[in-house]
C-alpha cells in the first residue's frame, strides 16, 4: 500500500483529519468558542464529526483494502454540510 505516492498521500490525509477534528473537538472547550453564534457551533460540530468519520472510513481501507463507500448513512457528508453553516454566517447570515 505505502510503495507508492498516494498510499503514503491518503495516510497523510488521514493524519491531517484526524488532527484537525481533535483540535476543533479540544477548540470547543475554550471561552472563545462559547461567544459564537449558535449556527458556527453547530457547524464546527458538524465539521469535525465528518472529518473524523472520513478518517475512519479512510484507515479501513488502508486496512482492508475494502470499498470506502459506505451503504449507510454517509456521515462523511457532515464535513461539507459543517464547512458549508459555517460559510453561511459569515458571509450570508452576518450581514
Amino acid at each position: 500500500m505505502f510503495t507508492s505516492v498516494d498510499g503514503w498521500i491518503l495516510l497523510l490525509t488521514i493524519l491531517v483529519d484526524l488532527a484537525t477534528s481533535f483540535i476543533i473537538l479540544f477548540g470547543a472547550f475554550s471561552r472563545r468558542i462559547h461567544a459564537l453564534p449558535v449556527s458556527c457551533k453547530i457547524g464546527l460540530a458538524a465539521l469535525a464529526f465528518g472529518l473524523f468519520s472520513e478518517s475512519g472510513l479512510n484507515i479501513d481501507f488502508i486496512l482492508t483494502g475494502a470499498d470506502i463507500l459506505s451503504d449507510s448513512l454517509p456521515f462523511w457528508l457532515m464535513q461539507d454540510f459543517g464547512t458549508l453553516l459555517v460559510i453561511l454566517h459569515f458571509f450570508v447570515i452576518k450581514r
